[in-house]
């Protein structure tokens, strides 16, 4: 899947577990809470890549993300795994501790959303042509549908990706939003009109 379909799906996942297990109205810190998390957890398995957006928009990006990908076995292998999953959760636990008090951020919603982001990364790159390598070091990439029903599974960056998934995502998270729209009146009046 592409960048733009991860962050999307990343986002209605870790919206969608929020609004259906918190009573709570949604604030600003709320939102930019799930909204960060995701976003940073939704892309972080790729980060294997040296092509990676995120190595596009730092300074000698592309040199980092050469070492990062050879350090982490190139990309779709060991941040692509439940091993990969486990390491990054305790990266990013450590790291929301950093977060300055002033900044309005709720670090554990930030380290949940982040997680359920790249748990959601990891089961869309699974219904990819390619897999994931959801054992690693052990094995070989896995994907849904297995075989023989493999021919039916997404390539990325393609027409039913971009035409039906991406579109279909939105409009989701639209919907959900839309649902529950008394939570995000601290946020957004119109919807409790």
């Amino acid at each position: 899947m592409t960048d733009k379909t991860h962050q999307m799906i990343g986002l209605t996942a870790a919206t969608a577990i929020f609004l259906t297990t918190n009573p709570t109205p949604v604030t600003v810190s709320i939102a930019a809470s799930v909204i960060i998390g995701s976003f940073i957890g939704s892309l972080a398995p790729d980060i294997d890549q040296p092509t990676a957006s995120l190595w596009r928009n730092i300074p000698l990006g592309g040199v980092w993300g050469r070492i990062v990908a050879e350090c982490l076995g190139g990309h779709r292998n060991l941040s692509h795994s439940i091993l990969g999953t486990f390491l990054f959760a305790l990266l990013m636990n450590w790291l929301v501790q950093f977060i300055p008090p002033g900044w309005g951020l709720d670090s554990h919603l930030v380290f949940s959303s982040f997680l359920i982001g790249f748990i959601a990364h990891l089961v869309a790159d699974s219904v990819t042509v390619m897999g994931i390598p959801l054992l690693w070091p052990f094995g070989r990439n896995m994907g849904f549908p297995p075989y023989p029903f493999d021919g039916i599974r997404i390539i990325t960056g393609k027409w039913f990706e971009n035409l039906v998934i991406l579109p279909l995502v939105t409009l989701s998270f639209i919907a959900l939003v839309i649902s529950y729209g008394s939570h995000f009146c601290a946020i957004f009046p119109p919807l409790c009109k």
